[in-house]
């Protein structure tokens, strides 16, 4: 379309009988142009083949970038826990609130935990979200899933984090695990183990759709490993003392030299069996924020927020609310960290 003929925000106004302004306002998905009032003008614009002008949407992000942000709106990141006070202690999640506040803040808006605690109806729910003018929501990790009853999330546009939460079916922002365990396990092979073993609860491999068995046994075929190991799949509700038990059953048969784990309790197992990290045993984690040694893989978790926010607040900008018709999955792909619980043995 030439710029001659290009439809304008004041030939949509004129069709529908109202100021430039408030299409301008309903184009931008702002609240506080009606929910149906927004549609009408997006058919409308629709139907007249408007297109926004490329230089001046560069032009207002340029200015936008200029100057301080003045903090307009609330994204609310919803808290589902049986014990709302634990999400955050997990240093992974609290680095996703992080990276996902101080998007938010460079946006223009402000990011407020709302906890959903167990005597709120959905309904009710609902309702404080909307009194705040809430239209942006940021789903964490959870345990297990959570009982939404009928909470109507086609009036937010919403993100997820990690795929721990399988409802709402929303566009989500993850880590790749995947490709992750397969970058520890070609540095671990590098650094000189052959015998690589990868011990991991199932129920949680389970919820990641099995990328992190997928990533092990992946990369043991890439890397045609002489020694492959089948993974150890735990129960994560085992007593410590049955997890001992099959975890010592399964390291005298396969005598790894080296783990690649995301269990917080490998470490105690074999301070227990009085296995010195790294000299009888070198231990690698998925994750080295929340298990206790220094060797593996940062998820780069704050940038995983800061995606998670830019991502939502593109919705809203669209007015692009509830389930997708085909939902996205973001990954962020982590990097290896060096550490002593897994030295390099060819560079000794």
């Amino acid at each position: 379309m030439s710029i001659a003929n290009r439809v304008t925000i004041r030939e949509i106004a004129a069709r529908l009988g109202v100021s430039h302004v408030t299409v301008s306002l309903a184009l931008n998905g702002n609240s506080r142009i009606s929910k149906s009032r927004r549609e009408q003008v997006l058919n409308t614009a629709r139907e007249m083949g408007y297109r926004p002008d490329p230089m001046l949407s560069s032009l207002v992000l340029y200015r936008h970038r200029k100057r301080p942000a003045q903090i307009h709106s609330v994204l609310a990141w919803i808290n589902h826990w049986e014990h709302p006070e634990a999400l955050r202690k997990i240093r992974e999640f609290d680095a996703y609130w992080i990276g996902a506040s101080a998007a938010a803040d460079r946006f223009g808006y402000r990011l407020d935990e709302f906890v959903w605690q167990p005597d709120l109806t959905p309904q009710r729910f609902e309702t404080i979200l909307q009194t705040r003018n809430i239209r942006g929501v940021l789903i964490p990790p959870h345990p297990s899933h959570p009982d939404w009853g009928n909470f109507h999330w086609e009036n937010f546009s919403v993100i997820r984090f990690g795929l721990s939460v399988r409802n709402p079916d929303t566009h989500v922002v993850t880590a790749d695990h995947l490709r992750g365990v397969i970058t520890a396990v070609e540095k671990i092979h590098a650094y000189g183990y052959n015998r690589i073993g990868f011990v991991a609860p199932k129920d949680f491999d389970l919820r990641l759709g099995g990328s992190w068995t997928g990533g092990f046994i992946a990369a043991q075929k890439l890397l045609d490993l002489p020694h492959p190991l089948p993974p150890l799949l735990t129960n994560e509700t085992l007593k410590t003392s049955s997890f001992t038990q099959q975890f010592k059953r399964w390291l005298d048969r396969y005598k790894p030299d080296a783990i690649l784990t995301p269990d917080s309790r490998l470490v105690a197992t074999l301070q227990h069996f009085k296995l010195r990290i790294p000299q009888d045993i070198a231990v690698a984690a998925t994750t080295v924020f929340d298990i206790p040694v220094d060797t593996g893989i940062n998820q780069n978790s704050e940038e995983i927020g800061r995606v998670a926010v830019e991502t939502l607040i593109s919705l809203m900008n669209s007015n692009d609310q509830g389930k997708p018709a085909v939902p996205r999955r973001i990954l962020i792909r982590g990097t290896w960290v060096d550490g002593t619980s897994l030295p390099n043995r060819k560079a000794a």
